[in-house]
């Protein structure tokens, strides 16, 4: 109920005029809202699995296809060849191909993927959330199912843009996330409590990512590229169970909305005049948001070509071992330190100390000239990755209750876009030095996220000297409203 005293409304009086007028139904939370973290786990053990196994699937298919007279391994004897051999010429072209492919299906889903995940992640303030989870990990298993067949046929490698087109309508892996956020962020209080849960689904995404990048390697060893597939696979069926028993926590379900309300509400963000209190901080935080997943998803992309090739030559073993330790000291490790953080710093603060540890990790896997130099990556990159949350965790907290599908909605379509373009400028740069300087992806990645901290000092700066109240809003309780209440302070009016 509302709280009928004047300390209590002039406590919030502020917030208000950043957020509007708020109706929105507790959660009682349960055993079963848990289990967001549980799908989410078995959803990105999937996606990461399948992921890795592709892109060394592709690798191996276009050396087959292309280059069957010629032997190709992935160890140091191939590394210390003569850069003017025919050995040396053959690896750089296949690495390059590799690249090219990768980058036109990659392609073929991400661009439906951006129009999916505006549309579907907007449209969880009307149908509410749950019916998100179960048209993402469908999509997923789905594409991965097609791309095992196709593995075990040997089918053309230009089939495989068909599975990835698919999954595409679905949203990607994009879906999943901003569901999973979208439902944190119906569990939490706004403020450092969301911000925390939000940090602990990054957690979830750590231990999953860690464990089936460990697994992914040991899985192609001991099952082939179909095998591994068919593991993945079975991750997303187990997501898929799971979601059955998910309870819904989006009831007040806004099934009156004129059509497109929902696309409008997304847009509008940081485009209405009404909103102008607050939009430079929601343009400036998905410019932050951008830069991330655009180095982000790159490095991702480029790195098992970049450890696959010269001075490195790494088999998909050691791979899939750089990939568990670099996501469990990025998303377990540096997760498990933003609670004490927190009691000092502020989520921006921690932003800004984050985007540095980043653009130092990128300019050293940049440079890397050997195994040590690119292990090391992983340990300067623990506290790289805390940005994306802390961001995410801001947008929230400048939202209403019921618009969370409309915010977290953009900043998932922004994550296609990057997944779109990233993939594209990177493959082609690196393409275009692999024969000069592999690295060179790399330190651009690292310039981004020197901007990024360039913006969130700006941002920092800007909210504690403005009277726009922002550095207020995580002190204040969010005001939940149900019809009791409502009908009582009617009545005390009349």
């Amino acid at each position: 109920m509302f709280a009928r005293t004047d300390s209590k409304r002039g406590d919030t009086e502020a917030t208000q005029s950043l957020l509007g007028k708020e109706e929105h139904i507790s959660v009682k939370r349960t055993f079963r809202h848990w289990l967001v973290g549980p799908i989410a786990f078995f959803y990105v053990s999937g996606y990461i699995m399948s992921f890795n196994v592709f892109a060394q699937f592709i690798f191996d298919k276009i050396k087959r296809t292309d280059y069957p007279n010629v032997t190709i391994q992935n160890d140091m004897t191939n590394c210390n060849v003569n850069k003017s051999s025919e050995t040396y010429k053959v690896r750089k072209e296949l690495e390059q191909k590799s690249a090219q492919w990768q980058m036109y299906i990659s392609l073929a889903g991400s661009i439906i993927a951006v129009f999916s995940n505006l549309v579907l992640g907007s449209y969880t303030d009307r149908f509410g959330r749950k019916f998100l989870f179960y048209i993402g990990t469908f999509g997923s298993l789905l594409r991965t199912c097609l791309v095992a067949a196709a593995m075990y046929w040997d089918l053309n490698r230009l089939f495989y843009i068909i599975p990835f087109t698919v999954e595409g309508f679905s949203g990607t892996q994009s879906t999943i996330l901003q569901v999973t956020f979208i439902y944190v962020a119906d569990l939490t209080k706004r403020g450092k409590q969301r911000s925390f849960g939000i940090v602990l689904m990054e957690l979830s995404f750590g231990l999953a990512g860690a464990s089936s990048g460990f697994g992914s390697g040991y899985a192609i060893k001991w099952a082939g590229f179909f095998g591994a597939s068919a593991i993945a696979a079975g991750f997303y069926l187990m997501s898929l169970l799971l979601v059955f028993i998910l309870p819904e926590t989006f009831v007040n379900k806004r099934t009156y909305t004129p059509k497109l309300q929902n696309l409008k509400d997304a847009i509008g963000f940081y485009s209405d005049q009404a909103n102008s209190g607050k939009r430079w901080i929601y343009i400036v935080t998905l410019l932050i948001y951008t830069l991330c997943a655009l180095s982000f998803i790159g490095s991702a992309a480029i790195e098992p070509l970049y450890q696959l090739s010269t001075p490195f030559c790494w088999t998909p073993l050691k791979i899939g071992w750089f990939s568990a330790l670099r996501i469990g000291c990025q998303q377990v490790v540096g997760m498990l330190f933003v609670k004490p953080l927190q009691m000092r710093l502020s989520d921006k603060t921690i932003a800004v100390i984050s985007a540095a540890f980043s653009a130092a990790t990128y300019t050293l896997e940049g440079v890397a000239s050997n195994d040590v130099m690119l292990y090391l990556v992983t340990v300067v990159g623990t506290g790289g990755n805390l940005t994306i949350p802390m961001i995410r965790s801001i947008m929230s907290c400048l939202t209403p209750p019921d618009k969370q599908g409309a915010i977290f909605s953009t900043m998932s379509a922004m994550n296609q876009i990057c997944n779109v373009f990233s993939n594209v400028l990177t493959n082609t740069i690196y393409s275009a030095t692999t024969s000069v300087f592999s690295g060179t992806v790399f330190i651009i990645f690292a310039g981004l996220q020197f901007v990024n901290v360039l913006l969130l000092l700006m941002l920092i700066y800007r909210t504690r000297t403005s009277d726009d109240n922002y550095s207020r809003m995580e002190d204040v309780p969010e005001i939940n409203v149900n019809k009791t209440d409502v009908d009582e302070d009617h009545q005390s009016i009349q």
